[in-house]
């Protein structure tokens, strides 16, 4: 399958956006990753798939813990930041540090994700940063932020 094909193939699954957020040798790292799959119920663990070439693949796939931090709708233009190479990624004011740590998180999140980095695991040209939830914050109300066809969507409540 050519690179072409993947990626479309790879287009038509809706998924939610996330921000992965770590602190690491006293500097914030963060990036916007769509790549987030819940991995086991006992214990409680998540992977999120970061690219080797990734600025922040160093600081992610070392710091013992880091928040995935699911984005609402309202919060396109972080998606869109934490994406981009080669500026202040915690610019803006968005970002706090989530009581009792020292971890930046999203302030507004529609859910944080407090992990434990248990195992690293090399996949083709990314890691697989396999993590467990130590804790959690949900805002259920919130609308999602999800990418569909290479594009931002946001989505409704199913009744």
């Amino acid at each position: 399958m050519s690179a072409q094909d993947y990626r479309e193939a790879m287009s038509l699954l809706a998924v939610p956006v996330c921000v992965v957020t770590t602190r690491h040798d006293g500097q914030d790292w963060g990036l916007t990753t769509s790549t987030v799959t819940g991995v086991s119920l006992d214990p409680p663990l998540v992977s999120v798939s970061v690219a080797r070439s990734a600025s922040c693949h160093g600081a992610l796939s070392r710091a013992p813990e880091f928040v995935i931090n699911v984005l609402g709708d309202h919060q396109r233009h972080l998606a869109t930041r934490f994406s981009t190479r080669d500026i202040d990624r915690f610019a803006g004011g968005e970002v706090s540090t989530l009581p009792g740590t020292q971890l930046p998180v999203v302030t507004d999140a529609s859910a944080l994700y407090r992990c434990t980095r248990q195992e690293v695991v090399a996949v083709g040209d990314h890691d697989l940063l396999i993590g467990e939830l130590t804790d959690t914050r949900l805002r259920t109300a919130a609308r999602p932020l999800a990418w569909y066809r290479r594009a931002f969507h946001h989505l409704e409540p199913y009744d």
